[in-house]
């Protein structure tokens, strides 16, 4: 009896180590297909430099689909492809990873210790390209002392409320783009330095060239959403809006008083 019952377990085990086995070969990553995006979202094609199938393949081959961690896999591309963003991984069953890419285009800089850093739309260190317009944004810090500043990595102050403020920065850019307002355009309608300040209270304070100012309550919440409305307001209202003195406050709820000081 005890022999039937050892030669049922060690059967038990075989099956068991060869679905694993087979699982293991079945669903390692043996395939990858990079899709390649312009900053507006449409797909392009890749150029010299852009990270191609072999590359991402350096850092998943052979690893399981089911366990295989995204975010890891993000982040090292990140790391070693600096001209370009590695913002999605989708995994297409049982072994191609599907990864997108969008080429780094910086959205503002700031001086950091004598010199300039390039910042793009993620927040990743990025080069400056020969066609970068970007806004400098230096005014909205009290302190610029980085505890990370490197190609291909998120940039970081060493205290939070900096990390803050150019977080809402970030999504102040975006939200101006979505109004329709290319990323090469916006230092001439908002200037070229100057143009981001936060006052006692937190609120964000957003100067055009115009001299009129956008002021954003708490953006902690839903601010790119309250930005796009106070655009909406700055262009479309029937007063003219777009002069010195004019401060558009927008609250936490996104109620938008435009007042004109005379």
């Amino acid at each position: 009896m005890k022999s039937k019952r050892l030669i049922t377990l060690i059967a038990i085990v075989a099956v068991v180590i060869a679905i694993v086995v087979i699982m293991a070969s079945v669903f390692s990553v043996q395939k990858v297909t990079p899709v390649y995006h312009k900053f507006d979202g449409n797909q392009t094609l890749p150029t010299d430099g852009s990270p191609t199938a072999d590359n991402v393949l350096e850092f998943s081959r052979g690893k399981s689909i089911l366990f295989l961690s995204k975010d890891k896999l993000l982040s090292e591309l990140n790391a070693k492809y600096d001209e370009w963003h590695a913002f999605a991984v989708v995994k297409n069953f049982p072994n191609i990873l599907e990864v997108h890419f969008v080429k780094r285009v910086p959205a503002v800089k700031l001086d950091v210790e004598g010199l300039t850093v390039y910042v793009d739309s993620f927040g990743y260190v990025t080069k400056q390209s020969p066609e970068s317009n970007c806004i400098d944004i230096t005014s909205a810090f009290e302190h610029r002392d980085p505890s990370v500043n490197e190609l291909g990595k998120p940039f970081k102050f060493t205290d939070e409320k900096n990390n803050a403020r150019l977080n809402y920065i970030l999504q102040a850019i975006i939200a101006s783009w979505q109004c329709n307002l290319e990323l090469e355009d916006l230092p001439a309608i908002l200037g070229a330095q100057d143009v981001f300040t936060f006052d006692e209270n937190g609120s964000m304070i957003i100067k055009t060239l115009s001299g009129a100012k956008i002021k954003v309550l708490m953006p902690d919440q839903n601010l790119e959403k309250r930005i796009i409305a106070a655009y909406s307001v700055y262009y479309t209202d029937k007063e003219n809006l777009q002069q010195d003195g004019v401060v558009i406050t927008v609250d936490l709820n996104g109620v938008i008083t435009p007042n004109v000081n005379k």
